[in-house]
């Protein structure tokens, strides 16, 4: 049986690798002033940054159904019996549940649509994992109970430079955002069962992540786990710091730095950094992205 493996742009992998490793990659779409672009293909991560800066209205939608039929009728026409689809989390977007519809009423649920609980760097790490499966022969099935299985073997903070982009999202209300600018409080975003919820709130940055590493480095040893940071225009200065941090505590690691999801930059707004914690799968995430 010859099986596909498939993703959308949420995971951020890299055209070159998804190239290399023959992985698919469904474009998600953001509206830019009420016009649709498709990520890595009509927009870039820069363009999107200018719009946000440039005080645009950002929007983002579940993509068309004719476009999804048409992809995976793409992809069988290749000659692949079956499709693994990694999706973002179902906490974060309604597009499992329409990826798992199409399967069953267009393609006989030839179509194996895993929930990654997650998105960016995480969920990047479970669609290799699933590589990695797949070369070593194990099934669909074999591959999506592993994966529910990593869902909780896992750790993600996201910290926004301000809540501008998360009012305009509708996900806080403008009083509350406003208050918060005014006196300098930022969220701390952490991943719960594969939703994005308020962790606590911070005014020390940096005081506030020095503590979260070391009390990361504790749970997760960088002999069985990846650190990934991720930015959408972060002070560069922060990162490094970041990065300083990250080699001192797990002796030496040198930590990657890649890109956000375009669908997440949409709604949590230039300025943005995320440290992502993800469990190996025999081999490293960085042996895939260096």
């Amino acid at each position: 049986m010859k099986i596909a493996l498939s993703t959308d742009t949420s995971c951020t992998i890299n055209k070159d690798l998804a190239k290399d490793l023959n992985i698919f990659v469904f474009p998600l779409n953001v509206i830019v002033d009420g016009v649709e672009y498709l990520d890595g293909v009509t927009i870039s991560q820069d363009e999107l940054l200018a719009s946000m800066r440039g005080n645009k209205s950002i929007k983002t939608s579940t993509p068309p159904p004719g476009d999804i039929i048409e992809y995976f009728k793409n992809i069988f026409a290749q000659g692949y019996d079956q499709i693994i689809h990694f999706t973002i989390s179902s906490k974060l977007s309604s597009m499992n549940t329409l990826f798992n519809d199409i399967s069953r009423e267009y393609f006989d649920n030839k179509i194996i649509v895993i929930d990654s609980y997650s998105v960016c760097s995480l969920m990047l790490s479970h669609v290799l994992c699933a590589y990695e499966m797949l070369q070593n022969g194990k099934s669909p099935l074999e591959i999506k109970d592993e994966i529910e299985k990593r869902k909780e073997d896992s750790f993600v903070v996201f910290i926004p430079e301000n809540l501008k982009a998360l009012k305009n999202g509708g996900r806080i209300s403008p009083t509350i955002a406003a208050l918060c600018n005014l006196i300098g409080i930022k969220p701390v975003l952490c991943f719960k069962d594969g939703a994005l919820e308020k962790d606590s709130i911070t005014k020390n940055v940096k005081r506030t992540m020095y503590d979260k590493i070391n009390e990361l480095v504790q749970k997760f040893p960088k002999e069985d786990y990846d650190y990934t940071l991720v930015s959408f225009d972060c002070d560069e200065s922060l990162i490094e710091f970041l990065k300083s941090e990250l080699n001192i505590f797990l002796n030496g690691y040198q930590t990657a730095v890649l890109p956000i999801a375009i669908n997440v930059c949409a709604h949590c707004g230039p300025g943005t950094f995320g440290l992502l914690v993800s469990k190996k799968f025999g081999k490293s995430l960085y042996d895939f992205i260096k």
